[in-house]
Parts: structure tokens; C-alpha cells; sequence
């Protein structure tokens, strides 16, 4: 079984080049349609990680990963939060770590 990973992007912070090799590495993407809430995927779906990419709130980028981290993820989850900086390699180091 796959090993899943939601990404939080956006149509402007497309995280495509992060997504893209984690498939090649086996992981099984998840991304919240329109009417799904991060939250609501996080607390049911069996993750590994969840990965934010830091300007997707803006200002209240914070403020959201706070609560994703005391209200909503599981202890196991790994919560791995991204700039333009980092790259695919990266992400996928810190994924095998957890």
C-alpha cells in the first residue's frame, strides 16, 4: 500500500514539481477538491505527511498550520512546510525520515 501525502497548493504556488516526484517515488498524492476541507482530510485519510506550501495563507499562513498541528493532525503525521526554495529532494529526504 502507498504511503499518501496531502499537498496544499494553489493554482499560483503550483507544488506540481513536489507532487510529481513523489509519484515516481511511490507516494500516492492527495489534494482537497473545492468543497473538501484540509482539515476534514487530515483527520480521516491514513497520512504520512502533510506538506504546506508557507504562502498559500498569506499572512495567516501561521495562524492555520498552529491549528493543523494542536487541533487536527495526528501525532504520526508529519507536517512538512515549504518556501521556493526547497526542492523535490529535499521534501522526499524529509518524508523518509518519519
Amino acid at each position: 500500500m502507498k504511503s499518501k501525502v496531502l499537498i496544499l497548493d494553489n493554482k499560483i504556488y503550483s507544488l506540481s514539481g513536489i507532487s510529481n516526484f513523489l509519484k515516481q517515488k511511490k507516494y500516492e498524492i492527495v489534494k482537497p477538491s473545492e468543497t473538501e476541507s484540509a482539515f476534514n482530510i487530515c483527520s480521516s485519510a491514513d497520512l504520512k505527511a502533510v506538506i504546506v506550501d508557507l504562502r498559500l495563507f498569506g499572512a495567516k499562513s501561521n495562524v492555520f498550520l498552529q491549528n493543523l498541528k494542536d487541533n487536527v493532525l495526528p501525532e504520526d503525521v508529519k507536517l512538512i512546510t515549504i518556501s521556493d526554495t526547497i526542492s523535490p529532494r529535499k521534501v522526499f529526504d524529509d518524508l523518509r525520515m518519519c
